[in-house]
């Protein structure tokens, strides 16, 4: 094949250093970003497939995948997805840097060479590696394809050099294969990629399993199911064992033979392995394998042997020896339609003949019948089957769309005549159907007029409305023909009035208001294209009809210039244009049928946020990134900016806190109520002053982005009080304990122990930050990310609610505040649960700016 030769990719906001990665679906280009951090970006060329379907469909799945990236903590965080600035040559995304092979989190960009699983393997080729470390890195992984495959995903091409490391973490990578679970398009590596074929959860289990064999064993993945030259040794042995089994079953070549179908049913393999606890198993299973491992101690001369057939017998899968079988039929309403299974080989037409199944199997069928939309049936056998047969039966929902060129008939009954690549009726309107519509709307009943006539050959009443009446029936006719499966979002419905109808009939009304027949017209939407392009590159596009009809859903549409908008509806549209730094700008456009806009802006800098920079807002709130989509106050809020909230909102003002407070010190006696009316207000006042845009606001943070700008990073668990009672014994400062006399923040010391009502045994012993009370902001030492006092001072109020169980009410503060002295509060990871209503002259609070997540695109 020859070498491409292609330019270096431009990057919006990014400067292309080298090129440190390839393959048959892409490159990888080292970058720096506008902040100076480092950055991998994927780029994937349109040239490189053999159609655009197959492109767009790629690039689909990563616009899917991007926004959950960042929920898991072993999934590599995708960081932006774009186009190039033509909008067809490749399209890329900004991914975190993982770890250099040698040098770990320190990059010379010069020398940078990504530490993925396979380059570990390589550099240790034939070693086996450490069997907790196998288990660590199986069960990070495992859980990050459930958390894929929970939304619908699939990864399609686990391997060891799709692993990669950030922080000495293994992540998995390159998800640019990812689509939605069932694609069938062939991709993967040879080896890892089962024999039932990629693109379902299950294969992607099974490649995972052979990346466990590797690393498991040292030896390749062609090589499966051989054991390593030298066995594990000591207690370490019987671990690995077990780790093994667990490799056989999800590597086992037949699917129904593998008793861990799942994702999740690997992780939860592997966290009881990692836990020392030995795999779910029948009592059957335990003796066998007690058997298998007391014959393979007694064998002493494992070199000498073990390529005789003994191995091969005993890295067998385990033999099922009283398989739960059964038999599983699949049906439909209608009957004949055809069934296929998950490798799309046909079984027949239902009803099917008896399918042998296994309890706790998948299964997987597509069932297609000519008129009907298709339908996928998909689940696990239940153990019903070992009593009598599973019946699947689906009742099949009608698909019968106009065809070009064919005569076709509506959900209605009537009749259209192919006219071009349009259908219609072959008559005008009857009052049956008008009354139908009368009848569904409540429209009065001298909404329309009726005259007899003779259509094609016999007497009829037609209806008689005017040409308003005539697209509100069009449109409750579209919605009825779309939800009975004959029409599709593609096509539209428009009435053909005979505007020159004369007859001698008709009434005086009839004649005066223009009371006229019509037929009906089905057609295929002629589609408009609008381009945006923009100066800067990367600005927001949202997307809506100026006006709808009430029982129409707005259309959104979000995505970033340069960019071609495909498919939009003839009619007026408004396109909302934005950028962080810049002023927005709305275009209002008129698509015609056909037609094909393309629009050039620039947009005006203005005073607002630049996320991923330092800022300070309208009122002097100074704020610091964490991350890419959050913007947090390096202070508590302060009296000054409390007093300011409650001067223009003529609200009531916080209670006094009984010491003295100036307008730099935090403000207290605050509920979480209190905190997010400020938030709001300081939304709307920042929004009116251009400061910030209408997809970003302020408000409290939540519970794991507080732990994370104080230092957590990887915080797991259902609910705050869930991570509260296993909170790590960290401090926001490090791990020193701030008895030892470094001054770290303002808690409970000898100075608060010289003020009424306060004993020297509720401070900390020895302690001195020089505060009885609250400090000013920003009086003790910064975090790494430039944020005060995440330990003392006041306690802070984050968004969550403290328990997902029990019936009171609880909200959460964070940080500990200049009374706390027990170190089981000093901890990072303390909450204190209390009634949101609450309020205290040791609460206080800190807002955070956020982007509004943009709207769902069905």
């Amino acid at each position: 094949m020859p070498i491409k030769i292609r330019p270096n990719p431009t990057i919006p906001d990014h400067e292309v250093l080298r090129k440190i990665g390839g393959g048959a679906y892409g490159e990888v280009w080292l970058a720096r970003g506008v902040t100076g951090a480092l950055r991998a970006v994927k780029v994937v060329w349109r040239e490189d497939f053999e159609d655009s379907r197959g492109f767009e469909r790629e690039f689909e799945g990563i616009l899917k995948f991007e926004p959950m990236s960042r929920d898991h903590p072993a999934l590599v965080n995708i960081l932006h997805v774009g186009r190039s600035t033509d909008g067809v040559s490749f399209y890329y995304y900004v991914m975190e840097l993982g770890d250099d092979m040698t040098t770990g989190q320190e990059i010379n960009p010069i020398e940078y060479e990504p530490r993925t699983l396979r380059a570990d393997t390589h550099q240790a080729s034939g070693v086996q590696w450490d069997t907790n470390v196998c288990i660590d890195v199986g069960l990070r992984l495992a859980e990050a394809l459930d958390h894929l495959h929970e939304r619908g995903l699939a990864h399609r091409d686990v391997k060891p050099s799709n692993v990669i490391f950030v922080n000495g973490r293994a992540k998995l990578a390159d998800i640019g294969l990812v689509a939605t679970r069932g694609q069938r398009t062939f991709v993967g590596t040879e080896g890892f990629v089962p024999p039932e074929g990629p693109g379902s959860a299950q294969a992607d289990v099974y490649s995972l399993g052979k990346v466990l064999y590797e690393i498991a064993t040292g030896k390749d993945r062609l090589a499966f199911p051989e054991l390593p030259d030298e066995m594990p040794t000591g207690a370490d042995r019987k671990r690995w064992l077990e780790l093994n089994k667990i490799i056989c079953d999800i590597c086992e070549p037949r699917i129904s033979k593998r008793k861990i179908s799942s994702a999740a049913d690997l992780a939860e393999a592997l966290r009881r392995l990692q836990r020392g606890k030995r795999r779910r198993q029948s009592g059957l299973a335990v003796w066998m394998t007690t058997l298998v491992l007391a014959g393979f101690v007694g064998w002493a001369s494992w070199e000498m042997l073990k390529d005789g057939e003994w191995v091969r017998s005993l890295m067998a899968p385990p033999a099922v020896v009283a398989e739960e079988m059964g038999k599983l039929r699949v049906g439909s309403s209608p009957e004949g339609a055809e069934v296929l299974d998950v490798n799309n080989v046909s079984l027949g037409t239902t009803p099917t003949s008896f399918i042998d199944v296994h309890v706790g199997d998948d299964y997987f069928f597509t069932l297609k019948k000519s008129g009907f939309r298709h339908v996928t049936l998909q689940g696990k056998v239940p153990k019903t089957v070992l009593t009598e047969p599973f019946p699947l039966n689906v009742t099949l929902e009608n698909f019968s769309p106009p065809l070009v060129g064919g005569k076709w008939t509506d959900h209605l009954g009537n009749l259209y005549i192919p006219v071009g690549d349009t259908h219609e009726s072959s008559g005008f309107l009857t009052r049956d159907v008008w009354n139908q519509f009368a009848e569904a709307t409540k429209l009065p009943a001298d909404t329309a007029e009726f005259l007899k006539l003779s259509q094609n050959g016999l007497p009829t009443e037609v209806a008689l409305v005017t040409g308003k009446m005539a697209n509100e029936f069009c449109l409750w006719f579209r919605d009825g023909g779309y939800r009975a499966g004959f029409l599709t979002d593609d096509h539209e419905v428009r009435p053909i009035v005979e505007t020159s109808f004369a007859n001698a009939d008709l009434s005086e009304r009839a004649r005066r208001d223009g009371l006229k027949p019509f037929r009906i017209q089905v057609r295929p939407i002629n589609y408009g294209e609008i381009t945006i392009s923009t100066e800067p590159m990367g600005v927001e596009v949202y997307m809506n009809p100026v006006s709808a009809p009430a029982d129409r859903v707005s259309m959104g549409y979000v995505s970033n210039t340069p960019l071609p908008i495909p498919k939009v509806k003839p009619g007026d549209w408004q396109l909302f244009l934005v950028r962080e730094g810049y002023k927005p700008l709305v275009l209002d456009l008129k698509v015609g049928e056909g037609e094909k806009i393309t629009k050039s802006v620039t947009l005006e800098k203005s005073r607002g946020v630049v996320f991923g920079k330092p800022w300070e807002n309208g009122i002097g709130m100074r704020f610091v990134p964490v991350g890419l989509d959050l913007m947090v106050s390096i202070w508590e809020t302060r009296v000054r900016d409390y007093d300011l909230f409650v001067k223009e909102t003529n609200r009531e003002a916080a209670r006094p806190a009984g010491f003295v407070q100036t307008p730099d010190h935090p403000v207290v006696n605050i509920s979480r109520k209190d905190a997010e009316e400020f938030c709001v207000w300081l939304t709307n006042r920042e929004r009116n002053d251009e400061r910030i845009e209408q997809t970003r606001l302020y408000r409290l943070p939540t519970d794991l982005e507080w732990s994370l700008m104080a230092g957590l990073q990887e915080e797991e668990g259902i609910s705050p009080g869930w991570r509260d009672a296993r909170k790590q014994r960290v401090y926001p400062w490090g791990v020193s304990d701030p008895s030892s006399g470094e001054v770290v923040g303002n808690f409970a010391d000898v100075t608060t122990a010289s003020t009424p009502g306060v004993s020297i045994d509720r401070t900390i012993q020895g302690y001195n930050d020089g505060f009885a009370y609250t400090a000013p902001v920003g009086s003790f030492p910064a975090n790494i990310y430039g944020i005060h006092d995440l330990g003392g001072n006041v306690q802070e109020w984050v968004e969550d609610e403290y328990s997902k169980l029990g019936k009171d009410l609880l909200g959460v503060l964070r940080g500990g505040g200049w009374n706390t002295y027990q170190q089981e509060n000093l901890f990072t990871g303390s909450r204190n649960a209390v009634p949101p209503i609450f309020q205290d002259v040791i609460y206080g609070f800190r807002v955070v700016l956020a982007k509004v997540p943009p709207p769902k695109v069905e």
